[in-house]
């Protein structure tokens, strides 16, 4: 083999060396040395490539290949070699064979993706998929000598696709008759690959299987929730959302709605074990937080009124006590002092009708709101000083209403009010505001307000007219 003919045939690996020791003295290709130039040619590719390769040669097409190719036969691996196409193939023959003539008589490749051959393999046949490509092989006169292959094995992935096609009708069977919404987002773009009836309904009836999150909910991107699913892809860590106020275009052309949600962003992982998905399962509770917030204003309203009543009374008892001591006085002294005591007891009338009228006084401003500062009730005094109704200004945020629109800078120093009075602490301050009536200066106050279990459940604003 040392002849400058045959250096094509140099390296090469295990099959280099056994083409090289192969006895092609009574072969219908010959000896090595009298092979065509094309042939020589393409075989020493063949033999230096890492990429499974194959050559069929001639009108037979005798099978030659390199190491790499030498693991698709199985065991028909080295006796395939040399071996006519027909005889070394005939578990496939009726599919390769008309593709490699065709290839041929066209003197075109052909490149075939899931090609499924039903190979014979330890024993019995076997249904094997596979990627490959037939490239012709031509002589220097341009006849077409053979065929070079190149492909490899993609029967695990094929599996492996079926695999989470089939799961992922059990989740469709599974999830589709489920009372909660449920959608599976996949790759990097959050594809909706399903939705469930629930989940349908929840976003306002649209189809949105096979569409980006972003394209078929857009008004949820500027809330974030492309943000929080990327996150889930690259940590593979659930995460759980509670209470989320969420706004969904619910009608097409209407309005956008908000809605409170709890939900569960959960990866799911590949056969790789890569996250290449995120499954969505979440829970309407909008009207259970519209109770929970009306019976905490409820409470609210409750316990003002409470202190109210136990002013008064303590009001009714220290001037029930005056009283008490003024007649004992003037029992002591009712024959000498009747006129003193009827000037006193005409001042004592005039310091309790005041101590009514002061009890009465609506000059404090006070208001009660969610602690993420949603205004829920104002007293009259303060929504006089707006010149507003209770409904006008009820369920915005407290920064946003006329008692501080109208001034520059007011809506930030109130909104971090509001921020720091929901961490526990009372805020207090002093601040001059334009109101419909003209530029008024105030004291005021935000504390925040807890239940018996310690939880802050609400914040008190209050101002002082200075």
């Amino acid at each position: 083999m040392s002849s400058p003919t045959l250096k094509f045939l140099e390296g090469g690996g295990a099959m280099g060396e056994r083409i090289r020791n192969f006895d092609w003295a009574g072969h219908p290709l010959g000896p090595p040395a009298h092979w065509p130039e094309a042939l020589r040619m393409a075989l020493s590719l063949c033999l230096h490539s890492s990429f499974p390769t194959a050559i069929y040669w001639g009108p037979e097409f005798h099978i030659l290949y390199n190491d790499a190719w030498s693991e698709i036969p199985a065991e028909k691996h080295p006796w395939i070699l040399g071996q006519p196409g027909r005889v070394g193939w005939p578990d496939i023959w009726d599919i390769v064979g008309p593709q490699l003539q065709q290839v041929v008589a066209a003197g075109t490749g052909l490149a075939l993706y899931d090609q499924m051959l039903p190979m014979f393999r330890g024993g019995q046949a076997r249904e094997t998929w596979w990627n490959y490509s037939l490239t012709p092989i031509r002589s220097p006169d341009h006849s077409i000598g053979g065929v070079f292959n190149q492909g490899n094995e993609i029967t695990q992935l094929v599996f492996a696709r079926r695999e989470r096609e089939a799961e992922l009708d059990r989740w469709r069977d599974l999830f589709q008759q489920a009372p909660v919404p449920v959608a599976l987002l996949r790759g990097p773009e959050h594809v909706f690959e399903f939705a469930n009836g629930a989940y349908t309904q929840l976003v306002g009836g649209r189809e949105v299987t096979g569409k980006p999150l972003r394209v078929a909910l857009p008004e949820v991107v500027e809330q974030g929730f492309i943000e929080l699913l990327d996150g889930v892809r690259r940590s593979g860590e659930a995460y759980i959302g509670a209470g989320a106020r969420v706004k969904l275009q619910r009608v097409a052309e209407g309005p956008v709605e908000e809605r409170v949600l709890d939900y569960i962003f959960q990866p799911m992982r590949d056969a790789a074990g890569e996250v290449d998905a995120v499954l969505v399962l979440a829970t309407d509770v909008t009207d259970r937080a519209r109770a929970e917030s009306a019976l905490r204003l409820s409470n609210w309203q409750l316990g003002e009124e409470r202190a109210r009543l136990a002013a008064l009374i303590e009001a009714e008892q220290r001037a029930r006590l005056a009283l008490r001591r003024f007649n004992e006085t003037l029992e002591a002294q009712v024959k000498s002092r009747t006129a003193d005591l009827t000037r006193a007891l005409e001042a004592q009338h005039a310091a309790a009708e005041r101590l009514r009228a002061a009890f009465a006084s609506d000059l404090i401003f006070q208001g009660f709101m969610d602690v993420d500062g949603t205004l829920r009730d104002a007293n009259p005094a303060s929504l006089a000083a707006i010149r507003c109704r209770l409904e006008e200004v009820v369920s915005r945020p407290f920064w946003e209403t006329p008692w501080f629109t109208a001034t520059e800078g007011a809506p930030e120093r109130i909104r971090a009010a509001v921020v720091e009075a929901r961490q526990g602490r009372t805020v207090r301050g002093t601040m001059s505001v334009r109101l419909p009536g003209g530029e008024r200066g105030f004291r005021f106050s935000i504390r925040p307000v807890s239940n018996a279990r310690g939880e802050i459940v609400g914040l008190v604003p209050e101002a002082i007219p200075e």
